[in-house]
C-alpha cells in the first residue's frame, strides 16, 4: 500500500471517530438502523451499504430451479440485494398478482406477457414506464416495438422461443414417417402412429394453459394468414366482429377434437409435468409445446434427449408456404410503480438485460434470450430449426391480438372441453362465444 493511500485511510477513520463523538452516543451515525427497507444511501468510506430485499414473482414455475439459479447469479453480482423469489403456476398467476396489487401489496418486479396483459397493468397504473432506460439498448428496436404498449415500453423483453412440435425420431424412422410440412400430413402421421399401437400426441390438458397455448395460436394463424382477417381480434374487442363471421373458428374447433382423439389417455386429467414425464419415456410420437421441457427431457432420459428428440414447426396450414416457425415472447419483466426499491429493481433489470443475464436464461432454462449477443446453444433438437432462423422464416401469431384485453381464449377452451365429450356442437360453441363476446366487449 503506498503512502497516499495510508494517509487517506487514516483521515477517513479520524472523520468517523469525530462524527461518533459529536453524536452524543457510542454508535456511529452511519450504522444507525433508521432506514430499514429503503434504498442504499451514499456512505462514508469503510461503511456497508444497507441491504435491500426485492420481491420477484414469476409464472415460470415449470423451471423454478432454473430461475432460482439466474437470481443467484444476480445476487452474487449485487451482494447488498436479496431477491425473494415467488414462483406461481401460470393458470393461477394473473388472478393472484392482480388481487395482490389491487389490495396494495408490493411486488417489486414481476413477469408479464407482452400485449393484452401488459396493457391492463399499464392502464391500471401498476407498472413503471421503462421507456428510455439505458438497459433497453441491449435489445433490437424491432423487439422493443413489438412489446410496446401504446408506443411505450412498460415491460423489458427477457426470453422467447419457438412453439413447435417435439417428435420421437425413432418412432418416425421405424414407421417410415417424414416430418410433416402440412396440417393434413401431420394428422396422417398421427394416424399411422396410432395404428402402430403407440400414442400420437402427448396432451397435458389438465393445466388449462396447455390447451390455451395451442388454441390461441392455431386460431389466430388461420384467421390472419389463411382467412386474411388480420384485424379480427381488434374488431372482436370492440364488438365489430363475431366468431360466426370467421370460418377459421369452426376449423380450430374440429382440430381440437381431432387432437383430443389422437392424444394419450386421460388428456384432461394429466397436467403439464405428467405429460413431460410421459413423452420423455420415448413412447409417444409428438408433443406440441415450447422449449420449456428440454431440461426435464435431458434429466429424465439423456439418451432420448441427445439422439432421438427432434423438433419441427407446427404446420397449421395445408399451404406449405404459410407454415413458418412460430416464435413468441415468453416472459417479460415489469417493475411495480409503487416499489420502494426502485434503484435495486432497476439494477435487477439491468442484470437481466446484460449478456451475462441473457446467457443465464439460455443455460438455466433452455430458452432463447432477446438480449443481443446471447448464446443460442440450447439442445441438439434445436438444430433442426436452424434453417428457419437463418432464412428468417418465423412469425408470431400473437401480434394479431396484441394490445387487446378480451380474454376469449379461456372461455373458448372451456367450451372445447365440453365438445370433447359430445356435450355441445361446433355451431353451439360459436353461438355461445358470440353471446359471451356481446356481454364482455368494450
Amino acid at each position: 500500500m503506498n503512502k497516499k493511500m495510508i494517509i487517506g485511510l487514516c483521515l477517513a477513520m479520524l472523520m468517523l471517530l469525530l462524527a461518533a463523538c459529536g453524536s452524543g452516543t457510542n454508535e456511529p451515525e452511519a450504522t444507525k438502523d433508521t432506514n430499514k427497507g429503503t434504498e442504499p444511501a451514499a456512505t462514508a468510506a469503510g461503511t456497508k451499504e444497507e441491504k435491500v430485499t426485492l420481491s420477484f414473482m414469476h409464472f415460470k414455475s415449470d423451471v423454478t430451479d432454473g430461475v432460482a439459479k439466474i437470481v443467484e447469479q444476480f445476487e452474487a453480482e449485487n451482494p447488498n440485494i436479496t431477491v425473494e423469489v415467488q414462483p406461481v403456476k401460470y393458470d393461477d398467476y394473473y388472478t393472484l398478482i392482480k388481487t395482490k396489487l389491487a389490495g396494495g401489496d408490493i411486488i417489486d418486479v414481476f413477469t408479464l406477457n407482452p400485449g393484452g396483459q401488459t396493457k391492463l397493468f399499464a392502464d391500471g397504473g401498476y407498472i413503471m414506464d421503462l421507456t428510455g432506460q439505458p438497459f433497453l439498448a441491449n435489445f433490437d428496436e424491432d423487439v422493443l416495438k413489438g412489446q410496446a404498449t401504446d408506443g411505450e415500453n412498460y415491460v423489458m423483453p427477457v426470453n422467447g422461443g419457438p412453439i413447435a412440435v417435439f417428435y420421437n425420431k425413432k418412432i418416425f424412422s421405424d414407421l417410415g414417417l417424414e416430418v410433416p410440412r402440412t396440417y393434413d400430413a401431420l394428422i396422417e402421421a398421427a394416424n399411422k402412429i396410432k395404428e402402430a399401437g403407440k400414442t400420437p400426441f402427448a396432451l397435458g390438458w389438465k393445466d388449462g394453459w396447455t390447451l390455451g397455448m395451442w388454441a390461441s395460436r392455431d386460431l389466430p394463424s388461420l384467421t390472419a394468414l389463411e382467412e386474411g382477417q388480420t384485424d379480427f381480434f381488434q374488431k372482436l374487442e370492440v364488438g365489430q366482429a363475431k366468431f360466426a363471421d370467421n370460418p377459421a373458428v369452426k376449423v380450430t374447433i374440429e382440430r381440437a377434437k381431432k387432437l383430443f382423439e389422437l392424444g394419450n389417455k386421460d388428456q384432461l386429467g394429466v397436467d403439464y409435468n405428467g405429460v413431460v414425464d410421459l413423452f420423455s419415456k420415448g413412447e409417444v410420437g409428438m408433443m406440441y409445446t415450447g422449449t420449456w421441457p428440454l431440461l426435464d427431457f435431458e434429466k429424465k432420459n439423456p439418451d432420448f434427449y441427445n439422439n432421438d428428440l427432434g423438433y419441427f414447426p407446427y404446420p397449421f396450414s395445408n399451404d406449405e408456404a404459410l407454415n413458418k416457425l412460430e416464435f413468441n415472447p415468453d416472459a417479460s419483466l415489469a417493475v411495480a410503480s409503487n416499489t420502494p426499491h426502485k434503484e435495486a429493481a432497476l439494477k435487477f433489470m439491468e442484470f437481466m438485460s446484460s449478456k451475462q443475464g441473457g446467457d443465464a436464461w439460455v443455460n438455466n432454462i433452455k430458452s432463447l434470450s432477446y438480449v443481443k449477443g446471447s448464446t443460442t446453444s440450447i439442445a441438439p433438437a434445436m438444430d433442426e430449426l436452424k434453417p428457419y432462423f437463418d432464412q428468417g422464416l418465423t412469425y408470431d401469431s400473437q401480434i394479431y391480438f396484441a394490445n387487446t384485453t378480451l380474454d376469449w381464449s379461456t372461455q373458448f377452451c372451456q367450451l372445447l372441453q365440453q365438445y370433447f365429450f359430445n356435450k355441445t356442437t361446433p355451431d353451439k360453441i360459436i353461438a355461445d362465444m358470440d353471446d359471451w363476446i356481446s356481454k364482455n366487449h368494450k
